[in-house]
């Protein structure tokens, strides 16, 4: 196309373009958020014109705000490495932008219809799992920490135990203490 091909293809769909005054209005932010949103690849200018395509617009006023992984991780209730691989399986629809990938509607949406699973069904914390033991909650998490005690750590930094675990580490401990009583 040439340059009056372009400008008379621009000025048949004018009412789609709208300036920045007008997109900022659309998503509800301010003018320089507009042209942050623009630089950042959040939204498309025209070529050559500060003007935004309005249905572009209205779509993305209707994803709602761009949020990070982090943020989406904590709206699923699941780390961050498990919606990275949602969204490389396409389950989640991502932007091109890195500092914000998400949408809030979109993942808020993703959520409800999949919450996430019980990984904690049948697992002690560490206060419940220094009772099943007898010894401290320390201890417990002394032994977790040396590796002499299996368990699994939430996105919180908390642990938890499984039952079959600790019966396995109270087997192995009784046995210890036979042959330690027992003369060689």
């Amino acid at each position: 196309m040439t340059a009056p091909d372009t400008r008379r293809a621009y000025e048949l769909h004018e009412a789609e373009w709208v300036s920045a005054k007008d997109a900022a209005e659309i998503l509800g932010v301010g003018e320089s958020t507009v042209h942050r949103m623009a630089h950042r690849g959040l939204i498309q200018r025209g070529s050559g014109y500060r003007r935004y395509h309005r249905p572009a617009l209205e779509a993305l006023r209707d994803r709602g705000e761009a949020i990070s992984i982090g943020e989406a991780a904590r709206i699923l209730g699941r780390p961050s490495a498990a919606v990275r691989d949602l969204i490389a399986a396409d389950e989640l629809p991502s932007s091109s932008n890195a500092t914000f990938p998400l949408f809030r509607r979109d993942v808020e949406t993703y959520a409800e219809s999949h919450p996430p699973p019980d990984e904690r069904a049948g697992q002690l914390n560490a206060a419940a799992a220094a009772r099943v033991l007898g010894c401290s909650v320390s201890t417990v998490l002394r032994l977790a920490r040396s590796d002499r005690i299996p368990c699994n750590r939430d996105t919180r930094g908390r642990y938890w135990f499984r039952e079959d675990h600790l019966a396995m580490y109270q087997r192995a401990r009784t046995a210890t203490r036979l042959l330690d009583s027992h003369p060689r």
